[in-house]
């Protein structure tokens, strides 16, 4: 799909000035209200346009994402993370969106408000998750390291995806057993072109060469951290799970600091989609919220402090909403 469109720049005018031929337009973003300024001049033809959607076509970033991202979405329910544009999209200016037709023909605006947005487009990101182009700078504060990461190193090959899928079921197992409910959220959860729950339980261990010829870089980091959500998602991480996550880390090759950041960037995932449902749920009770949110830290293995500064983070961020 082509971002580069009218349609999804629009949202981002804050304000346009029209000299002659000449379009000045104020981008800004409708997250942390970050403004850019860019000007550009309208042609008499739609050429302008179409060189802009020739010049600027190339491969989406996030196109590759899909299949962990479905992975993610139907582990964690993506409840903040499910936001469309157009909640963010109703906050944004809109009089300046009004003069589109005054002036200049409504063909020639567009194409110059493309073309002004090109002259600046490095100051923005387009973030598939929620459709829409942000600024740059406010990509660190509306996304968590967890999100970060699995955007900017997704899991693509179909060899990484199966791995993966082995990992999750060993952790899974990793205390012996399988309840019924545990087993019938695997089954949800994994992709049947990559095996079954049944299929995969057959396997033996996964072995360091199966684990070493993983694709390098930080799709691996992505790979362990996803791991080591799944081994959360029953609000317990067992001793059991740790040296299995460890020795998964090293088969993999990730340095401490790198197998550390991925337990910290879950942790802290997991604990920020509980937040939302915990303070729904105590019905303003703040108190009893608060208990909870530590009480489930703690099981997690994150201490009160992590766990305050994440409630924090988590609050600037929904602000921004």
């Amino acid at each position: 799909m082509n971002h580069y469109t009218i349609e999804y720049i629009q949202p981002l005018i804050a304000d346009i000035q029209e000299t002659g031929r000449s379009v000045q337009v104020v981008f800004q973003c409708p997250v942390s209200g970050t403004q850019v300024s860019s000007r550009a001049t309208a042609t008499r033809t739609s050429s302008a346009g179409n060189q802009f959607k020739r010049s600027t076509e190339r491969s989406l970033m996030y196109a590759v994402q899909r299949m962990v991202g479905q992975v993610v979405r139907d582990v964690f329910g993506h409840g903040t993370l499910g936001r469309v544009a157009s909640d963010i999209t109703r906050q944004t200016v809109s009089s300046a969106s009004s003069k589109v037709m005054n002036g200049l023909s409504k063909q020639e605006k567009e194409d110059a408000i493309l073309e002004a947005f090109k002259r600046v487009e490095r100051q923005f990101s387009w973030n598939e998750e929620k459709g829409l182009w942000i600024s740059s700078s406010a990509v660190a504060e509306i996304f968590s390291e967890f999100e970060q990461q699995k955007q900017h190193h997704p899991i693509v090959h179909p060899y990484d995806v199966q791995i993966l899928s082995r990992m999750m079921v060993e952790i899974s197992m990793a205390d012996g057993h399988l309840i019924q409910s545990e087993r019938e959220w695997l089954m949800l959860l994994l992709n049947p072109e990559y095996g079954t729950l049944e299929q995969i339980a057959q396997f033996p261990p996964l072995t360091t060469p199966e684990l070493s010829s993983c694709s390098t870089g930080g799709v691996r980091v992505t790979m362990i951290m996803i791991a080591a959500a799944v081994s959360m998602c029953d609000e317990h991480l067992a001793d059991q799970e740790l040296q299995l996550l460890q020795t998964m880390a090293n088969g993999l090759g990730l340095s401490t600091t790198e197998r550390q950041n991925a337990k910290k960037w879950a942790q802290s995932y997991i604990l920020e989609q509980a937040i939302e449902y915990i303070n729904l749920s105590a019905h303003g009770n703040l108190a009893t919220a608060r208990s909870q949110i530590l009480a489930l830290a703690s099981k997690i293995g994150l201490s009160e402090h992590d766990a305050l500064t994440i409630e924090a983070k988590v609050k600037r961020r929904q602000s921004n909403f």
